[in-house]
């Protein structure tokens, strides 16, 4: 019988690189080994939550309305893709997961009256498929904000998170750096070179696995 795979987060505010960085991870020889995958969505069903959440007609939705949605794609995406996976003893990567609802929705949002049934819901939802590390990429909101703007007027349009004020985006940083007081992580700095951060992300990925 296969071992359990080992279950990684990467996580961090816009413009912190981890998008760019898990797809230049995941064409690598060692990358190419893990399941890599995102939220929200993940699985077909979970991805049209997500078109959903993120959709322009969403940007006046409630924090309480996200959080539905968010664990609603999350629980689609556990049990459709993560479980099986870990499950075959797959290891798996996801950019973004609950440290996102909880830092973009209980601070972001500033909805802390549902900090309480997050914790609950996590441990409904989770039990004991909870993540066994998160790597968070924190970086300052203005350069991350500055980051984005610039790299996305060629790309696709930003989403109306992304558009959001400096004050929500500085709220989010202050829900990751709380909600990373409870779980196991590691903290890098990404305000460095982008191949930096790519080669440490990478070094502590192996590390944990061999570990």
């Amino acid at each position: 019988m296969s071992m359990k795979g080992k279950f990684i987060v990467i996580d961090g505010g816009e413009g912190s690189g981890k998008t760019t960085i898990l797809k230049w991870f995941a064409e690598t020889p060692f990358g190419k080994k893990f399941l890599i995958t995102h939220e929200p969505g993940g699985t077909k069903f979970a991805d049209k939550i997500r078109a959903l959440a993120l959709s322009e007609e969403a940007t006046r939705a409630p924090a309480e309305t996200q959080f539905g949605l968010m664990w609603a794609a999350r629980a689609e995406h556990l049990k459709n893709k993560i479980i099986p996976a870990l499950a075959k003893g797959v290891n798996v990567i996801s950019d973004r997961f609950d440290s996102s609802t909880f830092a973009y929705q209980i601070y972001g949002q500033e909805a802390k009256h549902l900090e309480e049934l997050f914790w609950q819901t996590r441990e409904v939802f989770l039990r004991d498929r909870k993540p066994d590390i998160y790597i968070f990429l924190d970086v300052e909101p203005e350069i991350g904000i500055k980051r984005i703007s610039q790299n996305r007027k060629k790309a696709k349009p930003l989403d109306h998170f992304e558009k959001r004020s400096l004050d929500f985006h500085q709220r989010v940083r202050e829900g990751y750096v709380e909600f990373f007081k409870t779980v196991p992580h590691i903290t890098i700095d990404a305000h460095r070179s982008l191949k930096e951060v790519q080669l440490e992300v990478s070094a502590l990925v192996r590390k944990y696995i061999r570990s």
